[in-house]
């Protein structure tokens, strides 16, 4: 765990606004820190994108990332664990605003090329309107922000300062403060 100076520790306490979250377009992914589901291993999922990005639980050979629904999918050309699903925020994103400590939003480059429903074929299982897909993974270097539960914000920045200085991406909490870089 890195310790933060006392300027950050302020800094922290007193966070600035910066641009707006939940923006029209804004690519981002929605999980929790840990598993939900009984019998995976409870892995943290943020220190894991942090340091390899998104990846489809197909493609993770350590058998890390495990999805919390119960899918089973047949029939599809393209494998369902074969794809990180994203979301494109849109005007039926807002369940995906609704946050709880342990939850956090992971926002990627808006231009990063994705799949959507149309390019995956008429079998194609939706499981919401404004899901997009990515075959095999989002690499680090398309992270642009994480925002945590402000519940959160502290022991994340705290744990994770040093992975948030080195990809160059800013940390928020919910409310839309800005706790790394400030």
């Amino acid at each position: 765990m890195t310790k933060l100076s006392d300027d950050a520790e302020a800094k922290l306490r007193t966070p600035k606004k910066r641009k707006p979250l939940w923006r029209t377009g804004d690519l981002f992914h929605v999980t929790t820190r840990y598993p939900r589901k009984k019998n995976v291993p409870r892995v943290d999922r943020l220190a894991g994108i942090l340091q390899r990005g998104l990846v489809a639980p197909a493609r993770c050979p350590d058998g890390l990332v495990h999805s919390d629904l119960n899918l089973v999918v047949s029939g599809c050309s393209v494998p369902y664990d074969s794809l990180v699903f994203l979301h494109r925020y849109g005007p039926v994103s807002y369940i995906y605003t609704i946050y709880d400590p342990g939850r956090f939003t992971v926002f990627i480059d808006p231009a990063l090329p994705v799949l959507t429903e149309d390019d995956m074929g008429p079998d194609w299982a939706v499981l919401c309107q404004d899901e997009v897909y990515v075959r095999d993974g989002v690499p680090v270097e398309k992270l642009t922000g994480v925002a945590v539960h402000p519940d959160d914000g502290e022991a994340v920045l705290r744990e994770f300062v040093g992975d948030f200085q080195r990809l160059g991406i800013p940390l928020y909490n919910y409310d839309g403060n800005l706790l790394w870089p400030s």
